[in-house]
């Protein structure tokens, strides 16, 4: 029988980016709020997200996966502001926000869902929303705190970084909090031959 492995597809923000980011995140984690924050050397964009399958259906997805992003060109990804889906009242995942590059990962998000749904995975039903999750709130719910710290960081530049790959990672997850792991890359910007 083959190995189960919890996986996604994935652009990175590289630590050495993510310092505006990284601020940002302790002046909402000085709220106290109730929240599982993402370390920071985690940081990255979900572009589909596979669940538990086997290799050998994992290693067809991604080969489809590289082949529907060739072609795709290399971009610059800004940050811009954090928020909360639903919303900042009540909030149940915090967000960096991302402006300039938001296109581009929707269609890079776009790519990899007609890619993924060739092997029997369904498309995601919500529109693609360009966005760098920062934490999950715990206990949802009203939190005055952390709508606070929100507020104040309105539209505060994040920084930007260069995306030149794609990445198929491995989530494995433990009482510390998942742990992820590069499996493949595929860079941008590369034409098939």
């Amino acid at each position: 029988m083959s190995e189960r492995i919890r996986s996604f597809i994935a652009v990175e923000v590289p630590p050495e980016s993510a310092e505006k980011i990284r601020a940002a995140q302790q002046r909402l984690r000085a709220t106290d709020a109730s929240v599982k924050w993402v370390d920071p050397d985690n940081f990255h964009i979900t572009l589909k997200f596979l669940g538990n399958i086997e290799q050998e259906r994992l290693t067809d997805v991604w080969r489809s996966t590289a082949a529907a992003l060739d072609g795709s060109e290399p971009f610059t990804m800004r940050f811009r502001g954090v928020g909360a889906f639903p919303n900042a009242s009540r909030p149940r995942v915090v967000w960096a926000g991302i402006t300039e590059g938001a296109d581009e990962l929707a269609e890079l998000a776009a790519r990899v869902e007609e890619a993924c749904e060739k092997h029997g995975f369904e498309r995601e039903r919500r529109p693609f929303r360009a966005h760098l999750t920062l934490g999950r709130v715990r206990r949802p719910g009203p939190n005055a705190a952390l709508a606070e710290a929100l507020a104040e960081q309105g539209e505060r530049d994040l920084g930007e970084t260069r995306v030149e790959r794609a990445l198929l990672m491995r989530s494995d997850l433990t009482r510390a909090g998942a742990v992820y792991r590069i499996l493949e890359e595929v860079p941008l910007g590369r034409r098939e031959r």
